[in-house]
């Protein structure tokens, strides 16, 4: 029984998967804000290492938490490694997440990218929702008024 445990912990996906378990444990631990938690996050480099390791996780459960943190908490500085990430990622309901976090993070070159995501992706939902979320990002612009050719 020893064994199975110890081979359990041994995989790099677990050693990733646990890092994240961590730096959640971290985030919503009492007492932390969501106001000071951006600031907090990215004062510390190794937790935005492993966030930014955990966006490009081989291991389904851990990626999708991690990008689903980096937008819940609008941490800016994960952008290029969710724009990497949506340009090789195979599943599409993780598409969309990252296309939705992109979204929250009001990343203009990660919405240029969604634009690209909703005309050329094989995948009709994704197509479809990656174009409500590029219409809803002009819309809010053009509310703005701060519109500019795209």
């Amino acid at each position: 029984m020893l064994n199975e445990v110890k081979s359990l912990f041994a995989g790099k996906a677990t050693k990733t998967f646990l890092t994240v378990v961590l730096l959640a444990a971290l985030l919503t631990r009492p007492g932390y804000t969501q106001s000071n938690s951006i600031k907090d996050i990215t004062a510390h480099k190794y937790a935005l290492e492993n966030l930014i390791a955990g966006i490009h996780s081989e291991n389904d459960g851990v990626r999708r938490n991690s990008i689903y943190f980096a937008g819940y908490y609008k941490i800016v500085e994960t952008e290029e490694a969710l724009i990497a990430q949506l340009k090789k990622e195979k599943d599409p309901s993780t598409r969309i997440l990252i296309a939705l976090v992109l979204y929250e993070l009001g990343s203009e070159e990660g919405l240029l990218v969604v634009k690209d995501l909703s005309l050329n992706d094989k995948d009709a939902k994704v197509r479809r929702i990656t174009t409500q979320i590029y219409s809803e990002y002009l819309v809010n612009d053009l509310s703005n008024g701060s519109l500019t050719s795209k």
